[in-house]
């Protein structure tokens, strides 16, 4: 599987052009990644997938984002879809998978939608933005809070759609992670049966999961959003590893104007490269141990509590921000030609700026509720 994770990123970073020009994945890349069977990492062995575990998907995803951060991305996402698919109603995973087992879904998790109960199901419309692979998908996973019937309190809801039912919102404009081809979509008066609402709120809160009827095994005891998070740490990681190995290669032969050494003999230059291996180092010794903790959650049958999901929340942000770190700091030493379009570097450096962004791995907010968690106060945030 490394071997062709190396393959499909070699052959994206060979087509980034065309890539960054198309905003999503060059033809030739996605077909790549989708025939190359990688994505079927998690999914269920019933629907012909590896059912491994989170230690290869993070491997894999890494070793893409070592040559085309974008591609790594869109790997993970589809990737950790055929997980978490796993987790809904029976009848829904066989539409989903029953035909065609490498169908592949996108989702937004923001409860940006208006949904009300009708005989038979809910009645669904709003947009959601940020559906990463969008192009690649035959259905659409969105979120909600309301009512799962008529007259109940309103709760937290994930609302399957296929492809019909919805509209493509071309609005991915971005400094970075083009080829991810994260869009929007537009929903309007749609009819969702009952079987495709999943009570995301429902599972988080009590564990009880659909899926579990058929699909037993550890790797979906896992804690939901642990393993969802962790999907959005590799390509961060491995984009940083790719820019220092760049940065490192350029200044081997690089002379600075005005100057009359090459940078590999500056001494800033060898002491920022060393500490920033270092650190990127440490990130990925904690990244492998979150992916060796909740599988072994999952083997062991045992429930992340409180302190734990928020300290796995703190560590996929801290991992996302020492990659972050990593690149500015390299980036700023790396001259004026670094900021070319032909040369790799800054492009790593945007892709893995953007996916910093997202809320799930925030700073701040990662931070500060897991230091609340240690001092036994409520986290006051709603994914984690």
């Amino acid at each position: 599987m490394l071997k062709q994770a190396h393959e499909v990123g070699e052959l994206a970073a060979e087509h980034a052009p065309t890539t960054e020009r198309e905003r999503r994945l060059a033809a030739p890349a996605a077909e790549a990644l989708l025939e190359s069977g990688l994505i079927k990492i998690l999914q269920p062995a019933r629907f012909g997938g590896y059912e491994l575990g989170f230690g290869e998907l993070v491997r894999v995803g890494q070793a893409i984002a070592h040559h085309d951060v974008s591609a790594a991305w869109v790997f993970c996402i589809l990737g950790i879809h055929h997980w978490w698919g796993a987790f809904v109603s029976p009848q829904l995973q066989d539409e989903l998978w029953g035909e065609d087992p490498e169908t592949c879904f996108v989702d937004s998790f923001a409860p940006n939608g208006k949904a009300e109960p009708v005989d038979g199901g809910m009645r669904l419309s709003g947009k959601w933005g940020f559906l990463s692979g969008l192009p690649w998908a035959r259905w659409a996973a969105v979120g909600a809070i309301a009512p799962a019937a008529p007259g109940a309190q309103p709760e937290y809801l994930m609302f399957f759609v296929p492809q019909s039912d919805y509209t493509v919102v071309d609005d991915w404009h971005t400094v970075g992670l083009r080829g991810s081809a994260s869009a929007s979509v537009q929903v309007d008066n749609v009819f969702v049966p009952t079987h495709r609402v999943f009570r995301m709120g429902h599972a988080m809160a009590t564990g009880e999961i659909p899926g579990h009827a058929v699909n037993p095994g550890p790797l979906y005891r896992v804690s939901l959003v642990g393993g969802l998070g962790l999907a959005l740490v590799p390509p961060s990681l491995g984009g940083a590893q790719a820019l220092l190995r760049r940065f490192q290669e350029r200044a081997a032969a690089r002379v600075p104007l005005f100057s009359a050494q090459r940078q590999a003999e500056l001494v800033l230059s060898q002491s920022t490269l060393a500490e920033t291996a270092v650190e990127l180092d440490m990130a990925e010794g904690l990244m492998y141990r979150y992916a060796d903790e909740v599988t072994a959650c999952g083997v062991n049958g045992e429930a992340f509590d409180t302190t734990d999901r928020t300290r796995l929340y703190a560590w996929r942000a801290v991992i996302a921000r020492r990659a972050r770190e990593a690149n500015f700091r390299l980036t700023e030493l790396a001259g004026a030609s670094a900021i070319f379009e032909n040369e790799p570097l800054q492009r790593y450096w945007r892709d893995v700026h953007a996916m910093g962004q997202h809320v799930a791995l925030n700073y701040e907010s990662a931070l500060r509720n897991y230091g609340r968690s240690l001092l036994g106060l409520t986290p006051d945030a709603v994914l984690y």
